[in-house]
């Protein structure tokens, strides 16, 4: 049989090809089919495409040097954290909104912190590296230098700590804030009845900030530990209410720069121990402010330049101190600061101090700043405040004791503050109270160490007991504020703060001295 006879659709397409009078092939025919009919065209070619890969996945892997295989574990493959921006993205985080548990009042929950990996983030090997970073978590040197904090740490008053620290956590408003004046919005979680011991209006800020400064300082984080929750909405009210230029306070209040010292300085820490850039961020534009507020060629006062404290006393200890506090953190984390402001500050202390040892508030050797008409109830003569404030600059400036003469005025000043210790009388000589003196002493004292520190931490129990019980109601775990001098202003939340801190002298900053 011929091949037209076989195929008799090839002699159909050939009428449509060369003359017929010309020779052609079978070849020729099949050739003119494909021309003429794309499709089976590309059939042939995708069937052929599709034999050779077929043929190649029968062909077997070349051998493998075992040796050279790299094997991943499971904690090898999780994704890694990606560095962090230079500038912050416009990413808004979700709220996760976390149920903190409800402490029994009989039950004493001791949640030990358990110590993780250095991270190199942290690490630091600079002259600051021993300063603390708040209490139960760390120090201002870097996570292999911040400790263990809280229970882990060590500390004799731990129940006294989570007591004041659920006292706080249940007495803050729901924006995030603690009010040194509306607290009692926030009473009957604890127990029955209301607290006593209302501030002014005007330092939220500056109690919020302490307050959040007492959690960071028992190891707990916006991402860590039973009261995350709690430290998340204090944060996010002091940054999301950071105005343009940086300020955390309120400039129509006179003495707004404490309230923004004490909330840079919270959200210092919350950076060192979180390492959260949107904290980093906001700490910059603090400082920035910050400098802005300096009296330039010295230090700093509870105001602005152009008011009228300014133009009589430009500077003050007090708030020099803070001042001081975050600016030996911020170098601590490779922020950058004004290195003139820093030397300036630690120059007018060391003006401030007389050949006695003694520190003035801002004459050299005068007694401690007492709130106009309050003298009587507590005499200036009976506190070393800006003393104790001028010994831990003078140690976190040059804890190596280089600058001259240095050495010698702290020694004298820890002589000055022994002779005034702690004496918790409520129901004797209030006169002899005086809660931010006792906070500034205890730190100083701790960092100067050996019998000083011994002599002056048997009084610190006295500050436990009187801490108020389960018995006062909803004042169980807070400190009486009306014995203070400085708690009209502050009121039970500024009394509970930092009497919380002083509890947690044992870990907040580690020690950078030794003993002496």
């Amino acid at each position: 049989m011929s091949p037209q006879e076989k195929f008799p659709e090839l002699v159909y397409q050939k009428a449509h090809g060369p003359a017929m009078h010309e020779e052609h092939t079978f070849e020729d025919a099949l050739r003119d089919l494909v021309r003429n009919s794309p499709y089976l065209g590309i059939s042939l070619l995708l069937h052929g495409a599709v034999l050779i890969i077929f043929i190649m996945q029968k062909t077997p892997p070349p051998d493998v040097d075992d040796s050279r295989k790299i094997v991943a574990t499971q904690e090898e493959i999780e994704d890694p954290l990606p560095p962090e921006p230079e500038e912050d993205p416009d990413i808004e985080e979700p709220e996760d909104i976390i149920e903190e548990p409800v402490l029994s009042e009989d039950v004493l929950v001791d949640v030990e912190i358990i110590d993780t990996p250095t991270d190199a983030a942290f690490d630091n090997t600079g002259a600051n590296d021993a300063i603390g970073v708040g209490g139960g978590g760390g120090g201002f040197g870097g996570r292999g230098k911040l400790g263990r904090r809280g229970k882990a740490a060590g500390s004799p008053y731990n129940r006294t700590i989570d007591d004041a620290l659920r006292w706080l956590r249940d007495h803050q408003s729901p924006d995030g804030n603690w009010s040194a004046n509306a607290f009692e919005d926030e009473c009957g979680k604890i127990g029955d009845g209301y607290c006593t011991g209302r501030g002014s209006v005007m330092h939220d800020v500056g109690v919020t900030s302490l307050s959040l400064l007492a959690f960071l300082g028992a190891g707990y984080t916006d991402k860590e530990g039973k009261y995350k929750a709690t430290v998340k909405a204090g944060l996010r009210f002091l940054v999301e209410n950071q105005d343009r230029n940086g300020n955390y306070g309120d400039e129509d209040i006179n003495a707004h720069t404490y309230d923004h010292f004490l909330a840079t300085l919270a959200v210092m820490e919350a950076y060192a121990l979180t390492q959260k850039f949107t904290y980093k961020k906001s700490v910059r534009k603090g400082l920035d402010y910050m400098f802005e507020l300096r009296n330039p060629g010295a230090a700093w006062r509870y105001a602005d330049q152009g008011s009228d404290d300014m133009v009589a006393h430009a500077n003050d200890v007090s708030v020099t101190g803070w001042a001081v506090m975050v600016l030996s953190l911020a170098k601590e984390y490779d922020i950058e600061i004004d290195e003139v402001a820093f030397e300036d500050s630690i120059l007018f202390i060391e003006e401030m101090t007389d050949r006695k040892g003694r520190t003035g508030y801002y004459e050299a050797g005068e007694n401690s700043s007492r709130i106009e008409g309050t003298a009587d109830r507590w005499p200036d003569s009976d506190t070393e405040a800006m003393t104790a404030v001028g010994i831990l600059c003078r140690i976190f400036a040059d804890p190596e004791l280089k600058r001259d003469g240095n050495e010698a005025a702290i020694e004298k000043g820890i002589k000055l503050i022994l002779d005034k210790p702690i004496v918790f009388d409520p129901d004797g000589d209030q006169g002899k109270i005086d809660y931010y003196y006792w906070y500034y002493a205890t730190y100083a004292l701790y960092q100067w160490g050996g019998s000083s520190w011994k002599a002056w931490e048997r009084n610190i129990e006295q500050v436990a007991k009187h801490q108020r019980t389960k018995d006062d109601g909803d004042m169980h775990g807070s400190w009486d504020s009306q014995i203070d001098p400085w708690g009209d202003l502050g009121g039970r939340v500024y009394s509970t703060a930092i009497l919380t801190l002083l509890m947690e002298v044992y870990y907040r900053y580690d020690n950078v001295m030794g003993s002496h």
